[in-house]
């Protein structure tokens, strides 16, 4: 087993398409990290730029003694707005902030690639690599080597796994390199805390990020190798991807469901302009994270054994 997984990753990593998607995410994780640090700084600044200046408009030459005075009274209200205004772009600051942590550029792109774009990608490849093999013919030689189809799919299911976590370092280095060599200098956003909190969130995120993304690859690889056709197999995936999103808020199920599952277990904010905006807030719920995903593991457990017993069916047929 350990050689057909070792042969798939290197077959995979060198796979044209593959390349292409990860170079796309790489660029588009930059590209994100670069919106989500000026937008950030620009609205820090303002906000901060807005407290200095409020109490100075009251002393306004143009205002005549009474409006001074109503403006002074109004003052501590305005401020107030205002303060919880710098709250809520400070938080957004510093969940900005970790793309320019050499450690949290991890974080910050894990929950990029477990989000919308990234399992959509995740969706693309294994259709395209599993499902063309059947397409084109070239499943026959692999499948002579290694008869067990279900052994065949699992190394595929983890060499699509072992891509995506290659794909997590690289972007997660270029997002870094990206963030302290240019981000800092000319976004300046507070600090995402001390060194051991990152690094203690950082882990949490990396290891849920991991868990989610090897359910996705076995989950993406099931219709590949049901449908066999490269173009239905990620429309199935797709489709299966927006029921997953969209159910995340079903009220009172939400939360057990897969999508809300997802998003607690990886910790998408309330809103976040650059991937949190994919996913529904999932209703609150006092059951542990880990005790929400079992559903979810069940789910992918009985698809995969519901898959090797099709498939010894057919090849006795």
């Amino acid at each position: 087993m350990n050689r057909l997984v070792r042969a798939e990753t290197r077959r995979l990593l060198r796979h044209p398409l593959a390349l292409t998607l990860a170079a796309l995410f790489v660029f588009g994780s930059l590209y994100c990290a670069w919106v989500s640090q000026s937008m950030a700084s620009y609205n820090i600044t303002q906000v901060r730029a807005n407290l200095d200046f409020l109490p100075r408009s009251c002393e306004s030459a143009r205002n005549t003694p009474e409006q001074k005075t109503a403006c002074r009274a109004e003052l501590p209200m305005q401020v107030v707005g205002l303060e919880r205004i710098q709250d809520g772009f400070t938080a957004d600051g510093v969940r900005a902030a970790q793309s320019q942590h050499p450690v949290g550029s991890l974080l910050w792109t894990v929950r990029l690639l477990t989000s919308v774009p990234g399992l959509a990608l995740l969706v693309m490849l294994a259709a395209f690599s599993v499902a063309g093999e059947w397409s084109r013919g070239s499943i026959v030689p692999l499948l002579l080597y290694e008869s067990r189809l279900s052994r065949l799919l699992a190394a595929k299911a983890l060499a699509v796994w072992v891509w995506s976590l290659a794909l997590l370092c690289v972007s997660a280095a270029v997002t870094a390199a990206f963030g302290m060599f240019y981000g800092r200098g000319s976004y300046p956003l507070p600090s995402p805390g001390a060194l051991g909190s990152v690094l203690a969130d950082t882990a949490l995120g990396v290891l849920a990020g991991a868990a989610v993304l090897a359910g996705a690859a076995a989950v993406a690889v099931a219709p590949a190798a049901l449908l066999r056709q490269p173009m239905r197999a990620f429309l199935a995936g797709m489709l299966l991807l927006v029921l997953v999103v969209r159910t995340s808020a079903v009220p009172g199920l939400g939360a057990w469901l897969p999508g809300g599952a997802l998003a607690d277990l990886v910790g998408f904010g309330a809103v976040d302009g650059v991937w949190d905006h994919f996913w529904i807030s999932t209703d609150p719920s006092t059951a542990p994270v880990l005790l929400r995903v079992l559903p979810t593991l069940t789910l992918i457990a009985l698809l995969w054994l519901w898959l090797d017993r099709r498939n010894r069916t057919r090849d006795r047929v």
